[in-house]
Protein backbone atom coordinates (compact mmCIF):
# COMPACT_ATOMS: atom_id res chain seq x y z
CA UNK A 1 0.00 0.00 0.00
CA UNK A 2 1.75 3.72 -1.06
CA UNK A 3 1.06 6.04 1.33
CA UNK A 4 0.18 9.53 0.25
CA UNK A 5 2.16 12.20 1.12
CA UNK A 6 -0.17 14.77 1.20
CA UNK A 7 -2.99 13.69 3.55
CA UNK A 8 -2.96 15.82 6.21
CA UNK A 9 -2.29 13.61 8.84
CA UNK A 10 -0.57 15.23 11.72
CA UNK A 11 -2.27 17.80 13.96
CA UNK A 12 0.52 21.13 14.92
CA UNK A 13 1.65 19.58 18.17
CA UNK A 14 2.65 16.83 16.36
CA UNK A 15 4.41 18.26 13.31
CA UNK A 16 5.84 20.32 15.72
CA UNK A 17 7.45 17.92 18.10
CA UNK A 18 8.06 15.94 15.20
CA UNK A 19 9.75 19.16 13.33
CA UNK A 20 11.71 19.84 16.90
CA UNK A 21 10.00 23.43 16.62
CA UNK A 22 7.82 25.28 18.84
CA UNK A 23 3.97 25.37 17.96
CA UNK A 24 4.62 29.11 17.40
CA UNK A 25 7.35 29.09 14.55
CA UNK A 26 4.78 27.12 12.88
CA UNK A 27 1.92 29.78 13.20
CA UNK A 28 4.95 32.42 12.20
CA UNK A 29 5.02 30.62 9.15
CA UNK A 30 1.73 30.32 8.09
CA UNK A 31 1.44 34.25 9.34
CA UNK A 32 4.58 35.16 7.10
CA UNK A 33 2.62 33.02 4.33
CA UNK A 34 5.25 30.14 3.80
CA UNK A 35 2.92 27.19 4.94
CA UNK A 36 -0.87 27.04 4.02
CA UNK A 37 -1.97 23.87 6.59
CA UNK A 38 -4.87 21.99 6.26
CA UNK A 39 -7.65 23.14 8.51
CA UNK A 40 -10.58 21.94 10.11
CA UNK A 41 -12.54 22.99 12.98
CA UNK A 42 -10.23 25.53 14.09
CA UNK A 43 -6.75 23.28 13.95
CA UNK A 44 -4.43 22.65 12.04
CA UNK A 45 -3.01 19.75 10.19
CA UNK A 46 0.05 18.96 8.22
CA UNK A 47 0.58 16.13 5.78
CA UNK A 48 4.33 14.86 4.87
CA UNK A 49 5.12 16.79 2.33
CA UNK A 50 4.55 19.96 4.36
CA UNK A 51 6.70 18.43 6.92
CA UNK A 52 9.22 18.38 4.31
CA UNK A 53 8.64 21.64 3.18
CA UNK A 54 8.88 23.18 6.13
CA UNK A 55 12.60 21.62 7.03
CA UNK A 56 13.46 23.01 4.01
CA UNK A 57 12.55 26.46 5.58
CA UNK A 58 14.44 25.68 8.39
CA UNK A 59 17.72 24.77 6.50
CA UNK A 60 17.59 28.15 4.40
CA UNK A 61 16.62 29.67 7.53
CA UNK A 62 19.08 28.60 10.22
CA UNK A 63 22.04 27.23 8.31
CA UNK A 64 21.98 29.40 5.32
CA UNK A 65 21.17 32.07 7.39
CA UNK A 66 18.10 33.76 5.03
CA UNK A 67 15.45 35.38 6.75
CA UNK A 68 11.79 35.08 6.82
CA UNK A 69 11.42 38.17 4.13
CA UNK A 70 14.83 36.90 2.36
CA UNK A 71 12.89 33.41 1.56
CA UNK A 72 9.75 35.04 1.16
CA UNK A 73 11.47 36.96 -1.73
CA UNK A 74 13.68 34.37 -3.41
CA UNK A 75 10.55 31.98 -3.02
CA UNK A 76 9.06 35.48 -5.38
CA UNK A 77 11.93 35.30 -7.94
CA UNK A 78 13.24 31.73 -8.04
CA UNK A 79 11.65 27.96 -7.04
CA UNK A 80 12.76 26.59 -3.65
CA UNK A 81 14.76 23.53 -5.46
CA UNK A 82 17.33 26.78 -7.25
CA UNK A 83 17.42 28.41 -3.76
CA UNK A 84 18.90 25.59 -2.24
CA UNK A 85 20.62 24.05 -5.26
CA UNK A 86 19.18 20.66 -5.60
CA UNK A 87 20.31 17.88 -7.69
CA UNK A 88 17.52 16.49 -10.21
CA UNK A 89 17.74 13.52 -8.25
CA UNK A 90 17.12 14.82 -4.65
CA UNK A 91 14.57 16.77 -6.76
CA UNK A 92 12.52 13.84 -8.27
CA UNK A 93 12.41 12.49 -4.27
CA UNK A 94 11.79 15.70 -2.39
CA UNK A 95 8.55 15.53 -0.91
CA UNK A 96 8.47 19.28 -0.70
CA UNK A 97 8.18 19.57 -4.35
CA UNK A 98 7.20 15.94 -5.82
CA UNK A 99 3.37 15.96 -5.60
CA UNK A 100 3.20 19.09 -3.69
CA UNK A 101 -0.19 20.70 -3.87
CA UNK A 102 0.45 24.30 -3.46
CA UNK A 103 3.89 25.29 -5.81
CA UNK A 104 6.23 27.68 -4.75
CA UNK A 105 4.72 30.60 -6.40
CA UNK A 106 1.44 29.77 -4.67
CA UNK A 107 3.35 29.72 -1.45
CA UNK A 108 4.44 33.84 -2.37
CA UNK A 109 1.29 34.25 -3.25
CA UNK A 110 1.76 35.48 -6.51
CA UNK A 111 3.61 34.23 -9.88
CA UNK A 112 7.21 36.46 -10.62
CA UNK A 113 6.78 37.18 -14.86
CA UNK A 114 10.69 36.97 -14.64
CA UNK A 115 11.58 33.90 -13.41
CA UNK A 116 8.26 32.04 -13.84
CA UNK A 117 8.18 32.60 -17.19
CA UNK A 118 11.75 30.23 -17.82
CA UNK A 119 10.74 28.12 -14.86
CA UNK A 120 9.68 24.32 -16.47
CA UNK A 121 7.12 23.44 -13.62
CA UNK A 122 5.41 26.65 -14.07
CA UNK A 123 4.98 26.09 -17.68
CA UNK A 124 4.22 22.62 -17.58
CA UNK A 125 1.47 23.84 -15.16
CA UNK A 126 -0.06 26.14 -17.82
CA UNK A 127 0.27 23.50 -20.56
CA UNK A 128 -1.51 21.17 -18.11
CA UNK A 129 -4.29 23.16 -17.15
CA UNK A 130 -4.76 24.52 -21.25
CA UNK A 131 -4.99 20.45 -21.95
CA UNK A 132 -7.30 20.23 -18.79
CA UNK A 133 -5.04 18.10 -16.90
Amino acid sequence: MQINENIPAYPMGVAARLLNVHPRTLRIYEAEGLISPYRQGGKRFFSQSDLAWIQCLRKLIHEENISIEGVKRLLELTPCWKIKGCSEETRQKCLAVKGKEKKCWEFARKTCEKSCRNCEIFLKEGRNRHRGN
